[in-house]
């Protein structure tokens, strides 16, 4: 996979708030997947260069939460690759690089 934001995750970036967000379709890719493309996409590398998903959150559960709520206000947050997560149920992710210390 090329680490593309045009690719079957949408990223924008907003400036102002230093946030990143991913759009994709939940019917067509698992949340699990969307994460991990839309990091590689922000960090602009492959994705089989990132530490894998499994560490920091349960792929699985991940993608049982999304796809099982219809209501788009259940999110799940995590961090994962210096950034805090937070991926919602009907397609949408906010990526935002942990503050460095």
């Amino acid at each position: 996979m090329s680490p593309d934001p045009a690719g079957s995750v949408s990223v924008t970036y907003d400036a102002e708030t230093g946030e990143y967000t991913a759009a994709f379709d939940p019917d067509a890719l698992d949340a699990s997947i969307a994460v991990v493309e839309a990091t590689a996409a922000i960090r602009r590398e492959e994705p089989e260069r990132h530490a894998p998903l499994f560490e920091v959150i349960d792929p699985d559960a991940l993608d049982r939460i999304c796809e099982r709520s219809s209501n788009d206000d259940t999110f799940v947050e995590f961090s994962y690759l210096d950034h805090r997560v937070r991926v919602r149920s009907g397609g949408h992710i906010s990526v935002v690089p942990k503050p460095t210390d």
